[in-house]
């Protein structure tokens, strides 16, 4: 079972959130403050799941969501927007450009279980 998540976050605060709650639930957690690095560390790893920021300064989450949706390696990877930002317009165009579910910050516990489950009970697929 694949137990590895990705965070990808420019906020220090955000990526230290999310995995402390990611690892109370049991994932393993590599974590990337630019969706460039997280991008090149996918041709060596393959998360089950990564919680994506939307607004970064290298580039966005909504672009580095489309890199992963057109890689057919990638294609069983659940991507998450973390954001801040999630009207009910904007998570259509979440959703639309290829993410799985939302979450908005600041993340609970509870968030995030009902988003990827605890490690221990889960089974992604494996790519």
């Amino acid at each position: 079972m694949n137990k590895l998540a990705f965070i990808i976050d420019d906020s220090a605060v955000n990526i230290a959130v999310g995995r402390l709650l990611l690892q109370r639930l049991g994932w393993k957690v590599e974590e990337f403050s630019s969706a460039a690095a997280m991008l090149e560390r996918l041709g060596e790893v393959t998360p089950a799941f990564m919680l994506l920021d939307i607004s970064m300064p290298d580039m966005s989450g909504m672009e580095a969501c489309r890199r992963i949706r057109s890689n057919p390696a990638w294609k069983d990877i659940r991507v998450i927007a973390y954001t801040a930002h999630a009207h009910d317009d904007e998570r259509q165009r979440y959703l639309s450009a290829g993410f799985d579910e939302i979450i908005t910050k600041p993340v609970t516990v509870g968030s995030l279980t009902a988003a990827v489950g605890e490690a221990s009970a889960r089974s992604p697929s494996q790519p």
